[in-house]
């Protein structure tokens, strides 16, 4: 059954979810769009997508993950961080952000053991989706096998209508809040009218067939010597990617009293593959730039099956030389 919220019953939903929950909303902030945490009062942003991604609500830039020290007769002491245990809730989430958490999933929780972390803030999370009726200029979700009304890693779907949303559940956990909830049931009007929004949203898929092979056998090929040569190693493309997750883990304070920490680092930077010996296997800009490609095209693909790109177009639009990913793959073999 399809849903149907009225607009002006949105405040009453949040309101709802924000007791159980802790909610994030898109919110104007500083003159851009990010996800905030909700309050009374506050009304989602509902058209474009957020600057920031949901990646960091899951994987934070910087967490504590127990400090460390000694007890007054010298034994080890280890505490946990105290954290809201409540499960999160993401109204207004655009599809190609939903899609990237499966895959964060597919490397913090497909693998054994898991990360405990991200484990507990992955857990009991609500992931509402809504419908992107005008993409960005940058976005390319279809190129990598996505769409504007892509449901994978949702729980629900909103589509926004004349007066409201259309809602549909579309995972287990959807359809046990949708029961909870009860919703009205859309009229046929209704549910024509998010059909046409949708199929509108979604450009033809533009799928890369044979990409990571195609880069494997480009491997050693003299193409990155000239791809690189406009970036700067910044690594804003990986900081505001929502599928990028490396992370550099690092003790603070001393030995009686400290706190190790996990920290995003990124594979553009000269030192992440710096060996205590002082060797470096990607010395410059080429092995760096090849690297992230290869990763995102290549070797996720051929461990996990999609690639691990969800065409937010987000790296497009942060970078300060314009060097635009879609190109980079129409060089190397992929459609653009």
């Amino acid at each position: 059954m399809v849903g149907f919220i009225p607009e002006a019953e949105l405040d009453r939903v949040l309101a709802r979810l924000a007791g159980p929950y802790r909610l994030y909303v898109p919110v104007s902030c500083a003159g851009r769009v990010e996800l905030g945490e909700w309050s009374p009062g506050i009304r989602p942003v509902l058209e474009g997508r957020a600057y920031g991604t949901a990646k960091q609500l899951f994987l934070p830039r910087s967490e504590e993950l127990f400090a460390f020290g000694t007890h007054p007769d010298g034994t080890p002491r280890v505490v946990q961080p105290e954290r809201d245990r409540r499960p999160l809730a993401l109204f207004g989430l655009r599809p190609c952000d939903a899609r990237a958490i499966g895959m964060l999933d597919q490397v913090f929780l497909g693998q054994d053991p898991p990360d405990d972390p991200y484990r507990e803030r992955r857990q009991g999370a609500l992931l509402m989706g809504l419908v992107c009726s005008r993409p960005g200029r940058a976005c390319f979700c279809a190129q990598v096998g996505g769409s504007p009304a892509g449901t994978a890693g949702l729980d629900l779907l909103f589509t926004r209508i004349g007066g409201g949303f259309c809602v549909e559940a579309v995972s287990t956990a959807g359809e046990a809040h949708a029961a909870q909830e009860d919703w009205p049931a859309a009229t046929a009007a209704q549910v024509a009218g998010a059909r046409e929004i949708q199929q509108a949203a979604a450009p033809a898929a533009m799928a890369t067939p044979g990409l990571a092979q195609e880069l494997e056998a480009r491997f050693e090929d003299e193409v990155w010597a000239r791809l690189h040569e406009k970036c700067l190693g910044c690594a804003a493309c990986t900081f505001f990617c929502p599928t990028c997750h490396c992370f550099d883990v690092m003790d603070a304070g001393s030995y009686d009293h400290g706190t190790r920490l996990r920290c995003w680092d990124s594979c553009m930077f000269p030192k992440f593959t710096l060996h205590a010996s002082g060797h470096n296997p990607r010395l410059s800009g080429k092995e760096r730039m090849r690297q992230r490609v290869m990763h995102k095209f290549c070797y996720y693909p051929l461990r996990f099956g999609p690639e691990a790109c969800v065409g937010c177009g987000r790296c497009i639009e942060v970078c300060p030389v314009n060097l635009d990913i879609r190109a980079v793959l129409a060089e190397l073999g992929g459609s653009e």
